[in-house]
């Protein structure tokens, strides 16, 4: 008789069977046809959004590098107005060293023959750097005096350019800038005399009568003596009455 093998039938494995909760399954697939449709709808909204921004973004600064370079070239062309621009802006940046250059900012400014004209640098300087405000770098730029000196020698200025070169006869003006100039903080610390800043008020005084009007202005404003304040500033450095009595008397 045969040995028989008999051969068991292999058992089936069952077969694991993952079922998802239909509530777990999608959130997306949870909603209406209506619900899909706007949320698809909105999200193209939003993207269109987007792309629009940073396109208006990128023309916006397109534009503005336009208009600088326009006016960079024109402040090697004979707009003075763009010129006297860049000029502040350099004496600002006092070429990479610390502070500004305050002796430059007052040249610039004494050269622009009026108020129309610095309104229109005003201008230029906003063109030139993208925007930026020139009254608010000069005043972040420079110490309360020296601010107060460079915009009293604006507002000294004519008001129309058509009135530029007109002889300046401003006696409250000379001495709001006087005051500020023997009233100098050196780096914000020590108390000084910005004596630039008096030379330039001297160079401006027609007559020994122009400055003793100017004198009786700064008693009137500040109560005290222009004179003594002058010698307690420059006894040591500047004979400034000699200055004055060159000067004709009226």
């Amino acid at each position: 008789m045969k040995n028989e093998v008999m051969i068991q039938p292999q058992q089936q494995q069952p077969t694991t069977q993952i079922v998802l909760d239909q509530e777990k399954r999608s959130w997306w697939n949870s909603l209406t046809d209506k619900q899909r449709h706007a949320i698809t709808s909105l999200a193209i909204v939003l993207g269109i959004s987007v792309v629009a921004v940073i396109a208006i973004k990128f023309a916006s600064n397109q534009v503005r590098e336009a208009i600088a370079n326009k006016e960079e070239n024109n402040s090697f062309g004979s707009k003075d107005h763009a010129t006297w621009a860049k000029q502040l802006k350099n004496a600002f940046d006092n070429d990479g060293w610390w502070g500004t250059d305050e002796v430059a900012v007052r040249q610039v400014l004494r050269a622009i023959p009026s108020q129309e004209d610095f309104q229109k640098v005003q201008t230029s300087y906003r063109k030139l750097y993208k925007g930026a405000n020139l009254i608010e770098d000069m005043t972040s730029e420079l110490k309360t005096s020296e601010f107060n000196e460079m915009l009293a020698i604006v507002q000294a200025k004519p008001q129309k350019a058509k009135d530029a070169g007109s002889p300046i006869y401003d006696p409250h003006g000379w001495a709001k800038r006087l005051y500020s100039a023997l009233d100098y903080a050196w780096l914000g610390l020590f108390w000084g005399t910005d004596e630039d800043a008096v030379l330039a008020v001297f160079s401006e005084i027609p007559t020994q009568k122009a400055f003793n009007e100017t004198a009786q202005v700064y008693a009137n404003m500040y109560g005290t003596s222009l004179a003594d304040d002058l010698d307690g500033d420059l006894d040591w450095t500047m004979d400034w009455r000699e200055k004055i009595k060159k000067k004709p008397k009226s």
